[in-house]
């Protein structure tokens, strides 16, 4: 055989190789598209089943931490982990939209904030909200944290997210929440915590108050610590301090907790529940506070 049919019947090979392999993408992208023409059509049986008159009832945030284990839990090979995570919450936006139509608002920084600093924080706080909501979502940016706080209470049915990096103007801003009808914590981003990700800014969730029959693993309360030693009390308790603003403190406690006899030890003052959150998951040696995260071996 010749150098010259010996190349051809190898590049014959490959373009069949290379065939076979385009035809398997083509039937795997063919398969996901039916799997979300049939989860679309799941949505609207569930519409027509529960209804969704009651603003946010939509959302689950319990039912969303676990479709995030479950991800994690089963995911393997070199597609990045958090290119699944965002795939699947653009996903998840937009059938809860189907549902409940919301907007996005986010804390884009101190009012009166200016300069290269406050320009990174607002980038970093959209490009969360992109990561976590996709790009269909009307986003609304606001002045720091109570500016985003008043438009979800106006709004009674868009989200909110916070970072928890606020300069020491931005006080207790905590204090706002968790009042009657008003809006409240109910999740943590990123909730997978893996190096190297992007959108990695530390954020909560806030949404108007919701009915969410999962169980929440923290209970999130506004307090004022009068006594000096209320920080390791609350370690004592399993608990962490997510904010804190001189005396005026954002504390994460295991749902089963009492309040009311950590505030005895402690030496709490005007507790108010602001709150709920599920732990969220940290992949490998990645540093964590481990009240909010729990650690896995890495993916």
């Amino acid at each position: 055989m010749t150098t010259t049919e010996t190349t051809t019947s190898v590049s014959e090979k490959d373009a069949a190789q290379l065939a076979a392999i385009r035809a398997t993408i083509d039937r795997l992208d063919a398969e996901m598209h039916e799997r979300l023409i049939e989860r679309g059509a799941a949505i609207g049986t569930l519409i027509r089943v529960k209804g969704t008159s009651r603003p946010g009832a939509a959302f689950r945030p319990g039912r969303e931490a676990d479709m995030m284990r479950r991800l994690v839990a089963r995911h393997e090979g070199a597609l990045p982990l958090w290119t699944v995570e965002h795939i699947w919450r653009e996903i998840i936006t937009t059938f809860t939209r189907m549902q409940a139509p919301f907007d996005v608002a986010y804390d884009a920084g101190a009012p009166g904030a200016s300069g290269p600093a406050a320009i990174a924080h607002g980038d970093a706080m959209r490009d969360v909200a992109r990561f976590l909501f996709g790009f269909t979502v009307a986003l609304h940016r606001q002045q720091g944290a109570l500016d985003t706080i008043n438009h979800i209470r106006e709004s009674g049915t868009d989200l909110g997210l916070i970072s928890l990096a606020q300069p020491a103007a931005a006080g207790a801003w905590w204090r706002a929440l968790g009042r009657p009808a008003g809006p409240r914590i109910m999740a943590l981003a990123p909730f997978i915590a893996v190096a190297g990700r992007p959108a990695e800014m530390p954020v909560v969730v806030i949404a108007p108050e919701l009915a969410d029959p999962t169980p929440p693993d923290l209970a999130l309360f506004a307090v004022t610590a009068i006594a000096p030693e209320a920080a390791r009390a609350i370690r004592a308790a399993s608990g962490t301090v997510m904010a804190e603003a001189g005396r005026e403190l954002l504390v994460a406690l295991p749902a089963t907790a009492s309040v009311a006899n950590l505030s005895a030890h402690a030496g709490f003052d005007d507790v108010a529940r602001v709150g709920a959150l599920s732990r969220g998951i940290a992949i490998g040696d990645i540093a964590v506070d481990p009240v909010l995260y729990q650690s896995v071996a890495g993916a």
